[in-house]
């Protein structure tokens, strides 16, 4: 491994210790080995520590700790301020990576003169079911410019992603103020500032656990409310997207018990409808949602 590593890995982890080895062991036993490996524990209470001390005989692993719990976006942040590779990755505490996963994604990226940055296909997994992602639509997935396929929805995770570490100098890191979507934040910056390369082949497996941070409805709620306002006129030019993002905003509020707000956001989703047949359809699924959620009580 040379002195500076070409691939820097940030892997942050908070009370991961019984799983946090299957996402270490599958960044070190990359087919690439010229990485360095940063574990950054997110003040950890169990026995990380002890875990991620177990892995010190490896030069290219590091590990530091936050003195306090700062969250997934400022944990990985204190790993993006250590990285010293031409290229950063991510990897989160309880996911693996396939063992050619940076290889594959280096020569895609080096070959692909104007892209900065490159993610790759995935599998969720979880004890009910699994699938891949992204989800194609008619155009497939999206590569090149892909801004406006993200305001509609986030193609890309952090653990799909490899990017210049100089990048991040033009669009800035992830939004600590932010307690899930972060990674939706940054891929929108992202894709702002860079075409992306794209790698069909699934690279990663993304285990659902029961206390996943994407399970949080009304902090995505939220965020949502504050996309559609932080890129208002982005979405004027991308009705599609923004009729999307109110329609599931409005499903939200009614999954939330909040009718007032369901029933706004609905009503603006329609107003993007080009066609009075998909405005009708939209409103049956609206109407049917709000009398099942009725009959609950809620």
């Amino acid at each position: 491994m040379s002195e500076v590593p070409t691939v820097s890995v940030v892997l942050p982890v908070h009370n991961r210790s019984s799983l946090v080895t299957r996402a270490i062991d599958s960044v070190l036993g990359q087919t690439y080995r010229d990485i360095e490996l940063i574990a950054v524990d997110d003040a950890s209470t169990d026995d990380t520590p002890d875990t991620l001390a177990r892995y010190s005989h490896d030069p290219r692993f590091r590990t530091v700790r936050n003195a306090q719990n700062l969250g997934a976006a400022g944990t990985r942040n204190v790993g993006i301020g250590l990285a010293r590779g031409r290229y950063l990755a991510f990897q989160d505490s309880d996911d693996r990576w396939f063992p050619e996963k940076l290889e594959t994604q280096l020569k895609v990226l080096q070959a692909s003169a104007d892209c900065r940055a490159c993610y790759s296909g995935a599998v969720y997994y979880s004890k009910e079911h699994s699938y891949y992602i992204p989800r194609e639509g008619a155009r497939g997935a999206p590569k090149g410019d892909i801004f406006a396929d993200t305001l509609m929805i986030n193609p890309t995770t952090p653990q799909t992603l490899l990017i210049e570490r100089s990048l991040l100098t033009e669009t800035g890191v992830f939004d600590d103020t932010l307690r899930i979507n972060e990674d939706w934040d940054l891929a929108l910056r992202l894709a702002r500032a860079t075409p992306f390369a794209f790698v069909p082949e699934p690279l990663v497996m993304i285990y659902r656990t029961p206390d996943s941070v994407s399970s949080h409805m009304a902090r995505d709620t939220a965020f949502r409310v504050r996309m559609l306002d932080q890129y208002a006129e982005d979405f004027a030019h991308n009705t599609a997207a923004r009729s999307r993002q109110n329609y599931v905003l409005g499903s939200q509020y009614l999954a939330l018990g909040d009718h007032r707000n369901a029933m706004r956001y609905f009503a603006e989703a329609m107003r993007d409808v080009p066609s009075s047949r998909g405005a009708a359809q939209m409103l049956r699924v609206a109407l049917s949602w709000s009398t099942r959620w009725a009959r609950k009580g809620r």
